[in-house]
């Protein structure tokens, strides 16, 4: 009874207000909704197709709000196919500044968001930036685009898991952060990661490595993953986003003519304009006519208008594309598998957006010119950045050839010291898994023999590691010489900025130190403020016990540690390397990475010291044979080679003949290693002033 009394309960009509039935009815359509649209498949469409039909441009940001129209940006086409494919997981762009890069990476989260939801993370050069991006460019898109409103919450609020470098939405999340904190690069593994300007990004993180390398592993767990990189390059060879794009397909995106019918990729050279013959002279632009500029073909002459340039660009890729190119008229200058899509050249040149003109770029470029005339060189460095989006080529007269010098090196043996060399130091640079090492012979008016360019594998944090052992082997016996009977090392100067390994150099170095007391064993450590100025040797500050302040690691360790005047330092070495008087010289057998690693830095302005130009590692490159090289020299500079007179040289190399003469190489060699005695402190004072060019005293 109790059974049925409840069936008909059910079954009765409720007896409910109207409006409640109303709410009720109104909820429940919802429900249904929310889970039929679980049944329903998720609309597959191309990145191009989904930013028309549904992406939208917010007010703030551009004078076209409202829906995406990539008719303004045919040159993307074939970046947005790449974006698209599954068979892509790393896409580069070099490109221009202005040309609406950011708004098509906005487009594309956004549609990943609503199809395709993941983590995605976004790397800037600073979490300010990163910040910046959320603020200015997401939100708004947010705000303007219903299908990403109703799926992201642009709040901060906690509740929702979301901070002001992250959003949340169903299935995923939005991470934005600066290049500046190995927590913020190591922490997350994601599917997606984005770039923004590389160039600007930090080159090492919390001593772990280059910020988007560190990046790059992020997505390495992941079957189906994507890694986009695009930004305006800054100096040549030392441009991030140029080295990446060497490693893909390097894709150029040539023009028809509508005129001729050939094609060719847009290049500055072929802009033109008036000059005026009288009349007034502009304090800038002289007699150049800027709103006369035109674009001409190369191949016939035409002389393109802002419109007809802008139609050339769209027909060639809507050409392409109607005839299956799904690159849209992008075509590969090196051939790959496709895993690693690149494109480059993209200036402004290219931009179709209503209101861009060549004659506003020819105004950049003679602001440019009449800077650069007076001596200030940024305005020609950011047009062609930013405009033409090519990387700046110093004119550095510094600059060394890596082959020519290769050419240029001698048929002499690895170890054995040619006639000129008299007094061997050695450079040391130390890394997390080896040692690099560097050992040179100087002889008359400083001209100098590399006797080894050489790697040693090991754990050289650990003081106990066979590495230092073997490096005691390389550095503390005798070294053939072509014509005496041998030398041995002067000095030495070891690398020691590297706050996780130099407890174990400070260890060598002091230990060392008893064991060959005739050699000068010193810790070198480069100035992070060294502007060019300071001078390559200089005596290391001294502990004073008196002073309350901290003491150091080093002298804890009982070392001083020599500050070192790299780059001056290496303004000599390539100097030298060209072939002055003080010529440095190196064996035609040494491994070839010697001549790459010498060669592998460019001198241009400081980020951090204003005014500065200094010496900064190329993208890509290693330079720890340079590195030894400059320790070398400060070894060679500690012995004073620059003040050793004609016939002080004289002097050593008749002492070297007669240790030949009258010395057993052991003795020899056992008397440069044993430490003085206080009783004969006189005589091994007066003995070492005419040997201490061979022994190091």
């Amino acid at each position: 009874m109790e059974y049925q009394s409840t069936v008909n309960q059910l079954t009765e009509p409720l007896n409910l207000p109207v409006e409640l039935l109303e709410i009720l009815e109104l909820n429940l359509d919802e429900l249904i909704s929310d889970v039929s649209s679980g049944w329903i498949p998720v609309e597959q469409l191309p990145t191009k197709e989904w930013l028309e039909k549904y992406f939208r441009l917010p007010a703030e940001d551009s004078d076209f709000s409202g829906l995406y129209n990539a008719d303004f940006v045919p040159y993307f086409w074939g970046v947005m196919h790449a974006l698209d494919s599954e068979v892509v997981e790393f896409l580069g762009l070099q490109k221009a500044a202005q040309i609406g890069w950011t708004m098509l990476l906005c487009g594309w989260v956004a549609k990943k968001i609503c199809v395709e939801p993941s983590r995605i993370l976004g790397l800037f050069p600073k979490d300010a930036k990163a910040t910046d991006f959320i603020e200015e460019k997401f939100t708004p898109c947010v705000e303007a685009t219903p299908e990403l409103a109703k799926r992201v919450d642009v709040s901060s609020s906690r509740k929702q898991g979301n901070r002001n470098n992250k959003k949340n939405f169903p299935g995923g999340s939005l991470k934005v952060f600066g290049s500046n904190s190995v927590s913020n690069v190591k922490s997350t593994p994601a599917p997606l990661v984005i770039v923004e300007e590389p160039d600007d990004t930090n080159d090492s993180v919390g001593d772990q490595g280059d910020s988007i390398r560190l990046a790059r592993e992020r997505v390495k767990r992941f079957r189906k993953r994507k890694f986009v990189l695009g930004g305006t390059p800054s100096v040549d060879g030392l441009s991030k986003v140029q080295h990446y794009i060497s490693l893909g397909s390097q894709r150029v995106l040539p023009i028809t003519c509508h005129d001729c019918g050939d094609d060719h990729v847009l290049d500055w050279k072929n802009v033109t304009w008036i000059e005026k013959q009288d009349g007034p002279v502009h304090p800038v632009f002289g007699r150049n006519i800027p709103e006369s500029a035109i674009y001409a073909c190369p191949h016939c002459g035409s002389a393109w208008s802002d419109w007809q340039r802008q139609q050339n660009i769209y027909n060639t890729c809507k050409t392409a594309m109607d005839n299956g190119d799904p690159f849209c008229g992008w075509v590969a200058t090196v051939e790959n598998d496709g895993i690693i899509e690149t494109f480059k050249d993209l200036s402004e040149l290219y931009v179709c957006i209503p209101g861009s003109s060549i004659s506003s770029m020819v105004q950049d470029y003679l602001e440019a010119e009449h800077d650069a005339l007076r001596g200030d060189e940024n305005g020609r460095i950011v047009f062609e950045n930013s405009k033409l989006g090519k990387a700046y080529e110093y004119k550095n007269k510094d600059s060394l050839d890596c082959e020519a010098l290769q050419e240029s090196a001698e048929d002499y043996q690895e170890l054995v010291c040619p006639r000129g060399g008299l007094l061997v130091t050695a450079g040391i640079d130390v890394q997390h898994d080896r040692l690099a090492i560097i050992i040179r012979a100087f002889g008359r008016n400083e001209e100098s023999w590399l006797l080894l360019w050489r790697e040693i594998s090991g754990d050289t944090a650990d003081k106990n590691d066979p590495v230092w052992k073997e490096l005691d082997d390389i550095l503390f016996g005798a070294f053939k010489h072509e014509v005496l009977d041998g030398l041995f090392l002067s000095a030495v100067t070891i690398d020691s900025s590297d706050g996780s390994t130099n407890h174990a150099v400070y260890n060598w170095v002091r230990t060392r130190s008893k064991k060959h007391r005739r050699v000068l064993i010193m810790a070198g450590k480069g100035d992070s403020h060294d502007n060019g100025k300071r001078e390559i040797f200089t005596l290391p500050r001294k502990l004073d016990h008196n002073n309350a302040k901290k003491p150091s690691k080093a002298d804890k360790h009982g070392v001083k540690v020599y500050m070192v005047g790299t780059h001056k330092a290496k303004d000599m070495i390539v100097k030298r390397l060209s072939g002055t008087s003080a010529y440095m010289h190196s064996y035609s057998t040494a491994r070839i990475d010697y001549w790459e690693q010498v060669t592998s830095e460019v001198k241009a302005p400081s980020r951090n010291l204003r005014g500065a130009r200094i010496w900064q590692l190329k993208s890509g490159r290693r330079n720890e044979a340079f590195d030894c090289e400059v320790y070398a020299l400060h070894a060679a500079m500690a012995r004073k080679v620059h003040t050793i007179k004609p016939k002080d040289w004289d002097s050593i190399e008749q002492r070297l003949s007669q240790a030949d003469l009258f010395s057993d190489k052991l003795e020899v060699a056992a008397e440069q290693t044993a430490p003085k005695s206080k009783k004969s402190k006189k005589t091994n004072s007066r003995r070492s002033r005419g040997s201490g060019f061979v022994s190091g005293a």
